[in-house]
């Protein structure tokens, strides 16, 4: 029996978290990557502030937002290399980038360097060293009878 060709547009989820596919999609059941994410929350975005109706299901295969679509996951994955997809994600939805609805908006960079600093201080914080100079001392006045076993 031959086997079907996949559809190369439902590649883009899958129905478990993976390490590169780690998000929930906003428009289809299925995790896809981060970059993907991220072009979506642009497009929900700009499509809830002109308030177009309804998205279609597959919509980036569309030709209307095809290339659109493109653009910004080429742009949310350059954005990626330099910061983290919080810190990306949380300055799409600031209210300070309010009116962006871009990834190559570049009012768009210091909000994203801001939340980044942030993050990274409050990773520092939570990752400092503890201090272990000296081992804990054994609270036992007796020998252990099983250490030697």
């Amino acid at each position: 029996m031959p086997r079907k060709k996949q559809d190369s547009t439902d590649t883009s989820t899958k129905s478990t978290p993976t390490s590169k596919r780690q998000y929930k999609s906003i428009f289809k059941e299925g995790y896809v990557t981060a970059g993907n994410y991220i072009t979506e929350v642009i497009f929900e975005k700009r499509h809830n502030h002109f308030n177009c109706g309804r998205f279609p299901e597959k919509f980036w295969t569309d030709k209307k937002h095809q290339g659109p679509y493109k653009g910004q996951v080429i742009q949310a994955n350059r954005l990626l290399k330099k910061y983290h997809p919080d810190s990306i994600i949380k300055a799409i939805k600031s209210p300070e980038a309010k009116f962006i609805f871009k990834l190559q908006d570049k009012k768009l960079i210091p909000i994203i360097e801001k939340i980044e600093s942030r993050r990274v201080e409050t990773e520092i914080e939570y990752s400092k060293p503890q201090e272990s100079g000296t081992p804990m001392p054994s609270f036992s006045k007796h020998k252990n009878i099983l250490r030697d076993l």
